[in-house]
């Protein structure tokens, strides 16, 4: 590679006169203070090599001649200090030497004119080969590859990709070929274009070719289609008149069999009927009064029964009540019976006791006396003085053991009483325990049975309300059941009104129907009436629709309006009534407006609501126009108010919101209501059933409820039963209370035992404590009174003298200590007989009022027995009666129900009679205008023939003598029918026939009409044919055939062979300029690719040098993105650089350092693409720290070339 060996200016910028700066090492720095001129070093190599005075830092060439410095005379005025150098040339001078070492030097001169001047070697060349020279050496000046200015080296990283994409074309080369890319690209699609335009120019020729060759063809089909319709015209006429000579010959035959006596004999009839109806009436209205007065005398002993049920029913209650109070006062008296017995035991057991006590006491007297006579008086009275003497002799010498003696005398006295008080009151305390143990026991067997009564009326309670729960829930099941047949029959009587309310409507229908199905019969294009050629799809819209068609339900649709003209002809003969008529041919009706069905989802188009056949829909938008039937009135105020739609809103209860405004109609519109029974079919004799059956149930509700025990009287059995559960709960209480008194009572005395119990071992043995200390007392004083008594006790003959006081003295103090103890025992056994007598005398009294209360309950019993028997027997007598009278009651309804139904029988035959009768007088009269208008429609097929010229084949006569209007005479139809009516003198209406003259002459060939068609359905057959020829000729006027089709046809395939060629022409262009144009694409292509390829590579090899660090020995990441893989050079090409550790951002969000780096690396790349022999850098540096600059100069010093 060539280098820039040194630089000679003159004259340039700054640099005065001839000035040569080099030569230029590998790695050359120009280091300056500010103005020193190291920019315009810069500046001068630029200019050299043909950079623009643009990026000079100048508006003109002439700004970079040196001007020398300005200095200020004395005079004021400014003068140069060059002086005679102002405006002198300036010129570059660059000495290249090249990779063989040859030195070439290239110059750029500034001209007195301020122009440019090219040198090279010395020779002025223009600027174009100028470049050239120096791109040969890799020196691109308008990418400027080998420099870069004072501060752009930050813009170079943030230029747009747009910019970037120039920069790599400029460095790859493929931008030499955009103005032949573009030039070509132009061509291509200009010879599309042509080619285009040949294409459709053919395609329309040749659409022209196929619609002439469709026009050929067309009047082909024309042509035999014409053909076929004259033929099957033909045919069609054939087919009628042989059908009008069919129909003459069968109404002929039906007059003549009608005029045969049938309507005579159904008059006979009818009279005989009518007098039959009559005898049966009479019999109907008989059978009826005998059943309303047996249904009076079943009301009136019902109405007794019912009078006396309560009654009945309280007295059940009362001998139910009284039977139970009964059995429970048996149980009662039982168990007093058996309390009284047992207290009667006890008082004798007490008696017996004390008797015996009694007993013992006598015999101890007797005893007592006995011994005593035995021993005899006892000691004299000297004895007891002496005794005495000697007793205080001893008192005086033992005066202590005396004085113990005594006081043990006394204390054993009262403890002996103490003792016996004690044991007098244990024993009344035990006789307490058993008295209230025995009350227990006879309250608790009362405290059983009333348990037992309280349960049993609790159970008849529980079974009381179930009862009076099943009567309410029957009760309440029948009045519901009562409500829900009042309602139905409610509705089924208004109904009936409703039907008799439109008794006259329904009459006016059925003529009317009857006067359609004759014209229908008569006319063959009578399609029926409009309500029965459409229906709502749902019953909730009946109302709704009804009110929309309003007078057109009733009106006939008819296909032409010479059908209409003729059933008006026939109405009016036949006086048939009045009727409007809709011709289907006449009527243009509007479409439906689209927009009217999204208005409100709860409106709808009328037409949308009904389904009718196709053929009937101008009928059909004629009669319903744009209406609409909205579910609510709201709905319809929303339509009509709100949103201001002009339509009639029509709601589902017949309410009307006219265009204007007005609302009328409504569920009260009855006339309306009634036009829907066309749909709804309601039958009046199912009514009349259903009337009847429901007044049947009621009476049996009726009777039911009768029978049904009334609610009040089960409710009074309740409550009686609840006092009486209360009464007996409260004595169950009162028994509870008692017992649990007595259990209070027994705890009390088993205590107060508990406490006497201790006494009396206490006092006992105090007592014997006591005995003991005077026995020994007693002992010491008999040993002291030894010698005392003596000679006292030797006289008397006694040992000692406690023998004469154990046998002489004692003998008064056991019997007084005997007699006490009998008294107190004799006391206790009163007091515990007083108590015991007490309680039975009480006993006694609770039985006695016992025994007087169940005679009473018994006696109220046998009274209350006999009332119910009574009462039984005269309700048996009144259900008997009952029975009886139903039964009659029942052979009297089947009766009245028998004659009804003759009646109803008889009225069915009479009216059948008599409508079979209007009806022979109305098929008489109908026949014979059938027969006339079947001439007529004759003699109207023979006129169309001679009319329209068709090819009729005949027989017999000829058309030429057929006149073309109609002569007026009397038919054969109506004569026959005015016969048969003056016969029967029910000529009241006279009729006239069309008969054409010379009709009857003519008799067609009908050899050539097709024998199924004779023998097939007239109307089929006669709509095949209307629709054949209708069809055929649809058919006919859709062709439109072209006369001159075959004469154009030639000429446009002769014009479509002249296109083909041109257009072949003009495809071989369009594929050779596009095969043009896709090399030039693609060797720009493969040139932008190899230079973006290469640059992608490299610059992240760069980036990477210029920040990898001790610290980040991977350094950064670089890299290249195409917004357009397909067509780069069209696109942007965008560059992303990421420094080390640092998340991924837009070039323009990093720093100052990082935009330099980054724009360096960029540099740097494409300097390895196409090396420039030589780069410079002015300040690159500017924005970068130490570290970044040190990295700087390692890359440049690693990577610069001597």
């Amino acid at each position: 590679m060539g280098r820039l060996v040194q630089l000679e200016l003159e004259n340039f910028k700054s640099y005065r006169g001839q000035q040569i700066i080099g030569p230029f090492t590998s790695f050359t720095a120009v280091v300056g203070p500010n103005g020193a001129g190291k920019s315009n070093l810069m500046d001068a190599i630029s200019f050299v090599l043909g950079v623009r005075s643009a990026h000079l830092r100048s508006s003109q060439l002439k700004d970079l001649v040196y001007r020398g410095r300005t200095v200020e005379s004395r005079n004021g005025q400014l003068t140069d200090e060059a002086g005679d150098q102002r405006g002198r040339r300036a010129w570059v001078r660059a000495v290249y030497e090249d990779d063989n070492g040859v030195t070439i030097t290239f110059q750029r001169s500034i001209t007195a004119a301020g122009d440019s001047e090219y040198r090279i070697n010395g020779r002025v060349v223009l600027l174009h080969a100028y470049n050239e020279r120096l791109e040969g050496q890799n020196i691109l000046v308008k990418a400027k590859n080998f420099l870069v200015f004072q501060g752009d080296v930050e813009a170079v990283a943030a230029q747009s990709p747009k910019d970037l994409t120039r920069l790599v074309e400029q460095i790859s080369g493929s931008a030499e070929l955009q103005s032949e890319y573009n030039e070509l690209e132009k061509l291509q699609e200009a010879a599309a274009e042509r080619s285009t335009f040949a294409y459709n120019k053919k395609r329309a020729v040749a659409a022209e070719v196929q619609s002439i060759s469709d026009q050929k063809k067309e009047l082909d089909l024309y042509e035999s289609k014409q053909h076929l319709r004259t033929k099957l015209t033909v045919q069609h006429m054939l087919f009628k008149l042989f059908v009008a000579e069919n129909r003459i010959n069968e109404i002929k035959e039906d007059i003549e069999s009608l005029h045969g006596g049938s309507i005579t004999q159904a008059s006979e009839q009818r009279m005989q009927l009518d007098a039959s109806l009559n005898s049966q009436k009479k019999a109907q209205a008989k059978a009826y009064k005998a059943v309303n007065r047996q249904e009076r005398q079943i009301k009136l002993v019902e109405q007794r029964i019912e009078t006396r049920q309560p009654t009945l029913a309280g007295l059940s209650e009362k001998v139910t009540y009284t039977e139970r109070r009964s059995k429970q006062i048996e149980e009662n008296v039982s168990s007093a019976q058996i309390d009284t017995d047992r207290q009667r035991e006890v008082v004798a057991v007490l008696e017996e006791e004390r008797a015996r006590v009694n007993a013992a006491e006598s015999r101890f007297e007797e005893q007592l006396q006995g011994s005593q006579a035995q021993r005899g008086t006892g000691p004299s009275e000297d004895t007891m003085v002496e005794y005495n003497r000697l007793s205080e002799q001893l008192r005086s010498e033992c005066v202590e053991d005396m004085h113990t003696r005594d006081v043990q005398d006394r204390q054993i006295q009262l403890l002996s009483e103490a003792s016996r008080r004690v044991s007098d009151r244990l024993d009344g305390l035990q006789g307490q325990l058993e008295g209230v143990a025995a009350s227990e026991r006879v309250y608790v067997q009362q405290q059983q049975t009333a348990e037992a009564g309280v349960a049993n009326v609790e159970q008849e309670m529980q079974q009381a309300r179930r009862d009076a729960e099943a009567a309410k829930a029957e009760n309440e099941r029948l009045v519901r059941v009562e409500i829900e047949l009042n309602e139905k029959l409610e509705g089924v009587l208004k109904d009936l009104s409703q039907a008799r309310a439109d008794q006259r409507e329904t009459a006016r229908e059925a003529k009317l129907k009857e006067m359609v199905s004759a014209l229908q019969r008569v006319f063959t294009g009578v399609h029926g009436r409009l309500a029965e050629l459409c229906r709502p799809t749902h019953q909730k819209y009946d109302l709704g629709v009804a009110t929309v068609l309003g007078r057109h339900m009733d009106a006939i649709v008819v296909d032409r309006q010479a059908t209409a003209i003729e059933c008006i002809s026939y109405i009016k003969e036949q006086r048939a009534g009045q009727a409007t008529f809709l011709p289907l041919d006449t009527l243009q009706p509007q479409s439906a407006n689209d927009s009217l069905r999204h208005a409100h989802r709860a409106a709808h188009l009328a037409t949308d609501v009904l389904q009718y056949d196709s053929t009937v829909e101008a009928a059909v938008m004629h009669a319903c126009g744009n209406a609409l039937i909205c579910d609510t009135l709201d709905v319809a105020k929303y339509v009509c108010y709100e949103r201001k739609l002009d339509a009639k809103a029509v709601t589902m209860d017949g309410s009307v919101i006219h265009r204007s405004g007005l609302i009328t109609g409504g569920v009260g519109n009855r006339g309306q209501r009634g036009k829907t029974q066309t749909w709804e079919a309601v039958a009046v004799d199912n009514l009349r059933k259903a009337r009847d059956r429901l007044a049947e149930e009621l009476q049996t509700i009726a009777r039911e409820r009768r029978k049904l025990a009334k609610e009040e009287a089960v409710t009074t059995r309740l409550t009686g039963l609840q006092t009486k559960h209360r009464i007996s709960r409260e004595a169950l209480d009162a028994l509870g209370r008692k017992l649990q008194g007595l259990a209070t009572e027994r705890k009390h005395i088993e205590v107060k035992i508990a406490e006497c119990r201790p006494v009396v071992a206490q006092t006992t043995a105090e007592l014997e404590q006591a005995k003991d200390v005077r026995e020994q007392a007693n002992a010491r004083i008999y040993v002291i009174a030894q010698p005392i008594f003596a000679d006292f006790c030797q006289r008397l003959g006694i040992p000692n003298l406690e023998a004469f006081e154990r046998q002489l003295l004692p003998a008064t103090e056991a019997a007084e200590e005997r007699r006490l103890q009998f008294r107190t025992q004799l006391s206790r056994l009163d007091s515990q007989l007083l108590f015991e007598q007490q309680q039975l005398d009480e006993a006694t009294s609770k039985l006695d009022k016992l025994v007087q209360a169940q005679q009473s309950t018994t006696a109220s019993l046998e009274s209350l027995r006999a009332e119910l028997s009574r009462e039984q027997a005269e309700m048996a007598g009144f259900v008997a009666q009952i029975e009886g009278l139903r039964r009659e009651l029942a052979t009297l309804t089947t009766k009245y129900g028998d004659a009804t139904e003759d009646v109803q029988a008889a009225q069915h035959t009479l009216e059948q009679g008599q409508k079979d009768l209007d009806t022979m007088n109305k098929d008489l009269r109908a026949r014979a205008t059938e027969m006339d208008r079947a001439l007529a429609e004759k003699a109207a097929v023979l006129r169309k023939c001679k009319i329209e010229d068709i090819p009729l084949p005949l027989l017999r006569g000829s058309l030429q003598a057929l006149p073309l209007e109609a002569g007026v005479g009397a038919g054969s139809g109506s004569q026959l029918a005015e016969s048969c009516l003056s016969q029967l003198s029910l000529g009241d209406t006279q009729s006239s026939s069309m008969s054409i003259d010379g009709a009857d002459d003519i008799a067609p060939d009908y050899s050539t009409l097709p024998q199924t068609d004779r023998t097939g359905a007239p109307g089929t057959v006669e709509q095949k044919y209307i629709a054949d020829v209708a069809r055929l000729t649809a058919e006919i006027d859709a062709l439109n055939p072209n006369p001159h089709a075959r004469e154009r046809l030639e000429s446009a395939r002769a014009r479509l062979h002249e296109i083909e060629v041109e257009h072949n022409a003009a495809r071989q262009e369009a594929r050779e300029s596009k095969s043009t144009f896709q090399a030039v694409r693609k060797r720009r292509h493969d040139i932008f690719m190899r230079c973006y390829n290469h640059l992608a590579t490299a610059i992240d090899h760069a980036y990477k040098a210029l920040t990898q660090s001790p610290l980040f020995p991977l350094g950064g990441t670089a890299y290249l993105a195409l917004e357009d893989p397909e067509s780069p050079y069209l696109a942007g090409v965008k560059y992303h650089a990421m420094p080390p550790l640092k998340r991924f951002r837009d070039m323009d969000q990093l720093s100052g350092g990082e935009k330099t780096v980054a724009a360096l690396a960029l540099l740097f790349s494409l300097q390895t693409f196409r090396p420039a022999p030589f780069f410079v850098l002015d300040e690159v540096d500017a924005a970068l720290d130490l570290a970044n600059v040190a990295k700087l100069a390692n890359f440049l010093r690693e990577n610069a070339r001597s």
